[in-house]
């Protein structure tokens, strides 16, 4: 298919249309007029996967000692800093093709330090779905709720699709709390840049139907799939019946919201978009600077900014892919993610930490520059904003070649809602680390933190309250 001819029917081939399909599966209709919560003002989850075990012992709790130990030289504390952070290393793939981008935890950790937290933790599984799925539901603390369901069911009023997921495997799941709303349920985005065009029926289409058209010929699809003998065999089918009204109530408020030219990532310069009607997002010049979007992870972590500032989601989930990105500079991103520490250990974790910081940093930028839906008097997004950096397990406890699975770990949250600069727990001489009293912060040797207790912060730094929640006072400010 050439570029030069490709038209919007074309562009829905390649995958929106199915992405649509994906996102309107569950939602029993417009989510957000099922939300009976008093209005409040919003916050924002972003969930960042490290898909395949990260090892805080690599990253921002770094070790000179112990089996995890770094050189001197390898390794930084900031001036003022608390936590300690390692340097790009120089890694490789197979030793043939230059592994990383480049992009240095110290200049994160110089940049976000006051708003960073290391959480000790030790995990109740090492099987990559059922792991990434406790380290978003807590191991069922909330009756078998996620985080980002809990989220949605909180914050979601007057965001159209609360909680979108661009991750897969266990972080990808619905949670098992049955009383959830459909329409708070994990919503797939499959492919950042052509999501816009999933969010409309008929935007960019030349020649398009008016709009008092555009309903008559709805409305006769309508009647003409009454007469048909499937429509009639499944029309008592729950998912036939949510698509259909999903059909009719989400998309319209996603068309009638300019929901794609709001979203807009897709800039192939082989296609003129004014040609068929479509803009794009007053912001998009400043987050092509900031982002490589043609980099998977970098154009998810844009759209994630998109659909939190445009109030289309407060909850976003976002993973890097399994694929290396591999250009004649080498690959930014390893192969099987942060999990091709089965082959070398160090050189995956060091990649992919500098690999996921990168577009953080550029979206923590974006949220400190942001007003809360547009308006100075509600204050900047980040100032309402959770990052908090999923993990399914951590690593052997090793310096060179490569890694299992292991059950101990901790987790990075960042937020000013947070105590931050600051470790809560610690680690033995045999790279074992180890909890903290909540109330204080002191650590403790003799306890251990698990997926319970990191839910129970995110969700105590957020205002999510849940029967059994841990009461984690010395990390959450004003609590």
């Amino acid at each position: 298919m050439s570029k030069k001819i490709l038209s919007r029917r074309d562009l829905l081939k390649l995958g929106s249309s199915a992405s649509l399909l994906s996102m309107t599966s569950s939602l029993p209709g417009i989510g957000p007029s099922l939300f009976a919560q008093a209005a409040q003002k919003p916050k924002y989850l972003f969930v960042i996967a490290c898909a395949g075990g990260s090892s805080i012992l690599d990253s921002f709790m770094a070790q000179t000692s112990g089996p995890t130990a770094f050189g001197e030289q390898q390794i930084s504390i900031p001036q003022g800093s608390n936590l300690s952070c390692v340097l790009p290393l120089d890694n490789s793939i197979q030793g043939a093709i230059p592994l990383g981008n480049g992009f240095s935890q110290e200049t994160f950790l110089n940049k976000h330090k006051d708003d960073m937290v290391v959480m000790t933790q030790e995990v109740s599984s090492v099987n990559h779905v059922i792991a990434a799925k406790r380290s978003i539901s807590g191991n069922n603390i909330n009756s078998g709720r996620t985080i980002t369901e809990a989220m949605a069911m909180q914050y979601g009023n007057g965001f159209t699709i609360p909680n979108a997921n661009m991750a897969g495997g266990g972080y990808s799941e619905d949670g098992d709390d049955e009383s959830v709303l459909a329409a708070a349920r994990t919503q797939p985005i499959a492919d950042p840049l052509m999501f816009a065009f999933a969010t409309s029926g008929f935007q960019g289409i030349r020649g398009s139907l008016s709009g008092p058209e555009l309903e008559i010929a709805r409305l006769l699809r309508t009647d003409l799939e009454g007469m048909s003998q499937n429509h009639k065999f499944y029309m008592e089918s729950s998912k036939v019946k949510t698509y259909l009204s999903n059909r009719a109530n989400l998309l319209e408020a996603l068309e009638k919201g300019n929901t794609m030219s709001k979203l807009m990532l897709f800039n192939d310069q082989s296609v003129n978009l004014a040609e068929f009607g479509i803009s794009l997002p007053d912001s998009f010049t400043m987050l092509a600077e900031r982002f490589n979007l043609a980099d998977p992870m970098e154009s998810k972590v844009a759209l994630a900014y998109l659909l939190a500032k445009e109030k289309i989601s407060c909850s976003v989930t976002i993973a890097p892919g399994q694929d290396p990105n591999i250009s004649a500079e080498g690959s930014p991103n390893a192969p099987i993610a942060f999990d091709w520490s089965h082959v070398d250990h160090r050189g995956a974790q060091n990649a992919m930490w500098s690999y996921m910081l990168k577009s953080t940093d550029a979206l923590i930028d974006l949220l400190k520059a942001t007003d809360i839906d547009g308006d100075p008097a509600n204050g900047k997004m980040w100032d309402q904003s959770m990052i908090y950096f999923a993990t399914e397990f951590g690593r052997d406890k090793v310096s060179s070649g490569g890694s299992g699975h292991h059950l101990n770990n901790g987790s990075l949250l960042i937020s000013p809602m947070l105590n931050g600069n600051a470790i809560y727990g610690g680690v033995g001489n045999d790279g074992i680390t180890y909890g903290f009293e909540p109330q204080t912060g002191i650590p403790d040797p003799n306890r251990m933190m698990h997926e319970e207790d990191v839910y129970s912060a995110v969700a105590m730094a957020l205002g999510i309250d849940f029967d059994g929640r841990t009461d984690l006072k010395a990390m959450v400010k004003g609590a």
